[in-house]
């Protein structure tokens, strides 16, 4: 089958059409399925009986968009509809200026596979750019019905505020992700210095200084780091000891009791957390460039000297560690979460609604058959359609299961192998065959089914299910009442003005906690100074508008 690419007729109306190729809904890596026993069928109609739909998205370089995508021949073949192409590139930012510049000229195509946040979506929609989807839901929609049944949640934020639909919502669940980050210990350090695991923030400390102290590499010097994090990647230490103090993350710098969103970080608790924070550092408790550094440098540090550091803050345990040196696999274990003087004792976590990378696949007002458009995107939520899409055809890459078996997620099974042993970026094969990373919608559930429990848990391939067995550790201890962190505000100018107040917030806090941790601000002298510049960043219009938010949010559940 030729196709035609049809970026040639946007750059003819001034939108050049980059040839990066990465998946439907941007900069997705991760971005897997939800569950579906029906993946369509192959129509016997010739090619030219088949309807033809256009679709914008961003691919990745290596991508191939022809026949030789053994995944696109699959989706076309299943669903009687073919499709071509309009290339967007495959930096974010770069995507979002052309696809802006697409839509406000008037020039785009029959879809847009491309993930925005509720808020752009809703936009769009007002201007009847993007047209509602419920009917068709109710006649066609088997996949999304299904994730809809399984997930509420997910129904309810895909409807915008007119009760329409307008786009398929793109979960992407991760059980150890929920936590995050967790602090990653070493068990057998502990056990050599005769000490149980802390309870308590004064434990803790006690802990850290007897490690300090410990010269456990034995090289006779005081080189031991207890503890280290970085400043990305959910690596940050500072925000999992705050939690032992109030309920707090970098993201909402708020929380709820009660119904009533509460700013955290002016809070008597938070200043008592910054107080412990500096404890820490000026008993050199705490890696002086967890602050600055990268997680790659904090994982370089780890491995440098398996007996270097003690602990490290992750979502996930390899952020440190080679997963590979069998000895520190065995002996790598989650902390559970400290409590603090006031009896808070909180694992810093996300829902699995802010795990979504929020909406793709809107049909555009220049789409003339909305339905063909439509199954489309429902077939690319069906199981094994996400499984081609993601390892390419069946045998190669991935397979089922002789027969189900235990997985690593309690009351479900595995059915799923998934080749182990190859790097999908060094594989160039792989990449060629798989590339729509954006619209397939990964439950924890189906992520379980292609990972069955190990009978040896502390080899490479075991990693999935350790991090399971660790991260449910941690989950009694998160906040009951949840405060989303991407909510959704009808009114555009209210988007904006909460957007620009977060921002600034995020920035000021954050700097100001390392500040305050190393000693360049002073807990007592400088908290009121602290105090009054939150007062000018307008932390009152911030909740407020957070409020406002919620409230929604919560009417719903």
């Amino acid at each position: 089958m030729k196709r035609k690419n049809l970026g040639t007729k946007l750059v003819a109306a001034g939108l050049t059409a980059a040839l990066l190729l990465t998946g439907c809904g941007g900069n997705s890596s991760s971005g897997q399925a939800t569950g579906s026993t029906g993946e369509g069928t192959t129509q016997s109609a010739g090619e030219e009986e088949r309807p033809t739909i256009t679709v914008a998205v961003s691919m990745n370089e290596k991508g191939e968009y022809s026949d030789a995508n053994y995944a696109i021949k699959y989706i076309e073949d299943n669903t009687g509809v073919n499709i071509e192409f309009v290339q967007l590139p495959s930096e974010k930012a770069d995507a979002d200026t052309k696809l802006n510049l697409m839509l406000s000229s008037g020039e785009y195509p029959d879809v847009i596979c491309y993930g925005m946040n509720k808020q752009k979506m809703v936009k769009f929609a007002k201007e009847g750019i993007f047209v509602p989807i419920n009917d068709y839901i109710d006649k066609y929609g088997d996949n999304i019905k299904r994730l809809f049944e399984a997930r509420p949640q997910y129904e309810q934020l895909s409807y915008a505020p007119d009760g329409n639909i307008y786009g398929f919502v793109t979960a992407n669940e991760c059980y150890h992700c929920q936590a995050y980050p967790k602090l990653w210990y070493n068990t057998e350090w502990l056990e050599t210095l005769g000490l149980e695991e802390p309870q308590t923030t004064e434990e803790l400390k006690e802990v850290l200084l007897a490690v300090k102290n410990s010269d456990y590499n034995g090289n006779g010097k005081a080189d031991e780091i207890p503890l280290t994090g970085s400043k990305d990647w959910d690596c940050q230490l500072e925000w999992y000891l705050l939690n032992s103090f109030v309920p707090v993350d970098k993201d909402t710098l708020s929380h709820v009791e009660d119904g009533k969103v509460v700013f955290s970080c002016n809070t008597e608790e938070f200043k008592q957390g910054l107080a412990y924070l500096n404890e820490l550092y000026t008993l050199g408790l705490i890696d002086p460039t967890c602050f600055t550094q990268t997680s790659d440098q904090m994982q370089q540090v780890i491995r440098s000297d398996k007996n270097l550091v003690f602990g490290y803050t992750a979502d996930h345990f390899a952020m440190g560690i080679d997963l590979d040196d069998a000895h520190l696999n065995e002996v790598t274990a989650a902390m559970i979460p400290a409590e603090g003087p006031n009896g808070a004792r909180w694992q810093l976590h996300k829902d699995y609604v802010d795990m979504t990378d929020g909406f793709s696949w809107f049909i555009t007002d220049k789409c003339e058959n909305v339905e063909a458009a439509f199954k489309v995107g429902d077939f690319l939520m069906g199981d094994e359609s996400s499984m081609v899409q993601m390892y390419g055809e069946e045998g190669n890459y991935w397979g089922k299961l002789d027969a189900p078996t235990e997985s690593i997620l309690q009351g479900t099974e595995a059915i799923y192998w998934i080749k182990p042993g190859f790097t999908s970026n060094e594989d160039d094969a792989y990449q060629k065959n798989t590339f729509w990373s954006g619209l397939m919608n990964q439950l924890a559930e189906f992520r379980a089914s292609m990972a069955p429990r190990p009978e040896d848990m502390y080899v490479p391939d075991s990693y999935e299910a350790r991090l399971f067995d660790e991260t449910a550790k941690v989950v009694p201890y998160f906040y009951p009442e949840y405060l989303p962190k991407n909510l959704f505000l009808e009114d555009d100018t209210d988007s904006e003005t909460f957007t620009t107040i977060q921002t600034s917030l995020r920035e000021y806090v954050k700097t100001s906690i390392a500040q305050f941790a190393t000693g360049e601000m002073s807990v007592e002298k400088d908290w009121d100074s602290y105090l009054k510049a939150l007062e000018k960043y307008d932390v009152e219009t911030y909740v407020s508008l957070y409020q406002k938010a919620y409230d929604v949010y919560a009417a719903q559940q």
